[in-house]
C-alpha cells in the first residue's frame, strides 16, 4: 500500500520515498515531515516490493528505508534499486543491533546517511535536506570520498556517526581503532582513547581550530593519526574525523622531511613526531626539548611548509609521499 501526500502548490519540488513495513512508523514520519513545512513531495510505502515496481524510484531525490523488513530488507531493496539504475540519495534507518549490516550497506552501495532508530524527526529532516543539497551539487560527491586512502567519519553534536566513506566504514566494521556503539556514537577502542578523541571533537565542534590526536589499533598495534575538522556547513556541533593508518600512509622520516621542506634537523624531528599524531607537549618530550622551544620550532615549520595550523601540517606531511595500500578493496 502507498499513500501519496500531494504538494500544496503545483511547483516542481524534490520527491522523497519513505519505506517501512510498520504503518504506524510511516504515519509518524509523515506527520513530522508535514510539520516541517512540506518542502518535498513525499510518497510512503509499507511494502518494499512496491518500491521496485514504481517509476517514481527512478526520478525521486531521496529514498529513506528501514533496514529490517520481512521478505525484502532495506539493504536488499537498495541493492536492487541501484542495479536498476536508481541514482537517488539513500538513507537507512537501523535498529541498534543492525549496525554491522549498515556498515555493509555503506561499503556496497552509495548510502548517504544512516541513523539508529528511534531517529528524532529533526535529525531525519536534516538528513533529507542535506541529501537533496548533495544531489543538487552543493557538496562533493560521496564516491569521491570513497577514493581517498583514509577513513572519513561525520559526527553530529551527540557524536553519532552521520557519514562514512568506504574506508571509514571498513574501520568501523573491523572495530580495531574506532567503533560505533549501540546508539551509533563513535568511540575509540579504549575508554582512555575515547576521552582523547572526544576532547578534539569537542574542541572543533565548539568553534575551535582543527585538532589532531593519535590512536592505537588493538589488533596489530597499528598507529593512527586522527584529524578533527569542523564541518563547513555553518551548523554548530558537527565535525569530520579523518583517520589515517600510519602503517599504510606514512609520513616521510625526519631525514626526508628535512630535505623536502628545508627544515633543520631538530625541526624535522619535531615534524615527524607531530605527523605521528602526538600533540606538541608529547612531541617535545619525545625529542627532548621544552614545549617553549617546540613552539618556536613549530612557527618556523609553519613558515617553511605553508601550514597555518597543526592539523594542516599533519596533512601536508602525510601527503608528502604516496600512500601504501595493503588491502585490495
Amino acid at each position: 500500500m502507498k499513500n501519496q501526500i500531494h504538494p500544496a502548490k503545483p511547483a516542481p519540488r524534490p520527491s522523497v520515498i519513505l519505506v517501512d513495513d510498520e504503518q504506524p512508523i510511516l504515519d509518524g514520519m509523515r506527520r513530522a515531515l508535514m510539520l516541517d513545512g512540506g518542502e518535498w513531495d513525499i510518497t510512503l510505502f509499507d511494502d518494499p516490493h512496491e518500491v521496485l515496481n514504481t517509476p517514481l524510484a527512478l526520478s525521486c531525490s531521496v529514498i529513506v528505508t528501514d533496514l529490517r523488513m520481512p521478505g525484502l530488507n532495506g539493504l536488499e531493496l537498495l541493492e536492487r534499486l541501484r542495479a536498476r539504475g536508481v541514482t537517488a540519495e539513500m538513507i537507512i534507518l537501523t535498529g541498534t543491533g543492525d549496525l554491522v549490516s549498515a556498515m555493509d550497506a555503506i561499503n556496497k552501495i552509495r548510502v548517504f546517511r544512516y541513523y539508529a532508530k528511534p531517529c528524532p524527526p529533526a535529525r531525519l529532516i536534516e538528513g533529507i535536506t542535506e541529501a537533496i543539497r548533495h544531489r543538487e551539487g552543493s557538496a562533493a560527491p560521496a564516491d569521491v570520498a570513497d577514493l581517498l586512502p583514509f577513513g572519513i567519519l561525520g559526527l553530529d553534536s551527540d557524536r553519532r556517526i552521520t557519514f562514512m566513506n568506504k574506508e571509514g566504514a571498513r574501520m568501523i566494521a573491523a572495530g580495531d581503532v574506532i567503533v560505533a556503539d549501540a546508539a551509533g556514537r563513535c568511540r575509540a577502542a579504549t575508554p582512555q582513547q575515547t576521552a582523547t578523541l572526544y576532547r578534539i571533537v569537542d574542541e572543533v565542534a565548539g568553534g575551535g581550530d582543527a585538532a589532531v590526536c593519535g590512536l592505537d589499533g588493538t589488533a596489530d598495534g597499528s598507529k593512527y593519526a586522527v584529524v578533527a575538522e569542523r564541518q563547513t556547513s555553518g551548523r554548530p556541533g558537527l565535525a569530520f574525523l579523518f583517520l589515517i593508518n600510519l602503517s599504510q600512509h606514512r609520513s616521510p622520516p625526519a631525514a626526508v622531511l628535512k630535505q623536502l621542506f628545508n627544515l633543520s634537523k631538530s625541526e624535522a624531528r619535531l615534524a615527524e613526531m607531530l605527523a605521528s599524531g602526538l600533540d606538541l607537549k608529547d612531541a617535545a618530550e619525545a625529542i627532548g626539548i621544552t614545549v617553549l622551544t617546540a613552539r618556536t620550532y613549530l612557527k618556523t615549520i609553519f613558515e617553511k611548509t605553508g601550514a597555518n595550523r597543526q592539523a594542516d601540517l599533519v596533512r601536508i606531511l602525510i601527503s608528502a609521499v604516496p600512500p601504501v595500500r595493503t588491502d585490495a578493496h
